[in-house]
Order: structure tokens, then sequence, then C-alpha cells
């Protein structure tokens, strides 16, 4: 969605920047299951001033962040945590914020980072990444939201159950 917006001119970001080094985390659903790899990629990159940065297991080819198959609610026994691992892969590109597309990966996600004691590296969804940049951090400048029908404007009939 934020693509599309983007794309078609209804949000116009009219030089918004954000000088950080990111790295997007892909998440199961998102990326394998749906095989949406390059649209957040293409959003994030939209800001002026981004550096995107991958880690070594991203795209196809991306780690889990421990929160698929329940495993969100499970205690390790053995081993290091799936979002620890996760999260310091992440923290050793080096870069100062880290975006995601899915709520379950931002948390399991920002309490690895938190775990590993780098409350210096911001975790957010893109689209908080989008705001921060548009509001210069606190500012409204920069943006502009155009006119016009929105995705899901077309009239979709609701499936009744029985």
């Amino acid at each position: 969605f934020l693509e599309w917006l983007l794309d078609t001119g209804k949000l116009e970001l009219d030089g918004a920047s954000l000088a950080e080094r990111v790295v997007y985390h892909d998440s199961c659903y998102l990326g394998r299951h749906n095989d949406v790899y390059m649209s957040p990629r293409k959003v994030i990159g939209s800001l002026k001033g981004i550096e995107i940065v991958e880690a070594p297991r991203s795209g196809n080819k991306g780690m889990c962040c421990g929160a698929g198959g329940a495993r969100m609610w499970m205690e390790e026994h053995t081993g290091k945590k799936v979002n620890t691992e996760r999260s310091q892969e992440l923290l050793a590109t080096g870069a100062s914020r880290i975006a995601t597309a899915c709520p379950f990966c931002y948390i399991m996600i920002d309490d690895g980072v938190k775990e590993n004691g780098r409350d210096d590296v911001i975790v957010q969804d893109i689209s908080m990444h989008l705001v921060d940049a548009i509001e210069g951090r606190g500012g409204r400048s920069g943006v502009s939201v155009a006119d016009g029908p929105t995705p899901g404007d077309e009239t979709v009939e609701a499936h009744q159950p029985g």
C-alpha cells in the first residue's frame, strides 16, 4: 500500500529525508509466503539520505525472527533464542535503524535488540520510518497527500458465512 501511495503520487515526500543506515528484515509472511521483497525496500529507499544495507540472510534466504510457528510464546531451554540470533545479525550490519513490515517481527526484533543492550538502534515498521522522515522527527514538513480515490474505494461484497 505504501508503495502504491508513492507510485500514484498520493503521498509525495517532497524532500523528506532520514540520513541513516537502515537494514530491512524480511518477514516470513510477506517475503517467503507472498514473494514480496523489493516493495518495502523501495519505500524505504524513497527517502533521501537513506543507506539501505542487507543482512547476510535476507530476501528469499532471510531468517525468521522467531515469531513464526507460535515460537513467540515459547521459552528456549537449549541454545540461543531465535530472535536474539536474528537481532545480532541485523545489528552486525551497523544499521542505526531496523525496519520491518510485520507486527510480530517488530516485537521479536525489538526484544532481541534490547536483549543485546542496543537501545541506540531504532526498530520500527516501515511506515514509522516514513513518518519520522516526513515530520523531521518532530516537525511537519515536506509532505503532501494528493486528493482522489484510494485503494479499497471500489465496492466489495462481504462474504457472509452460512
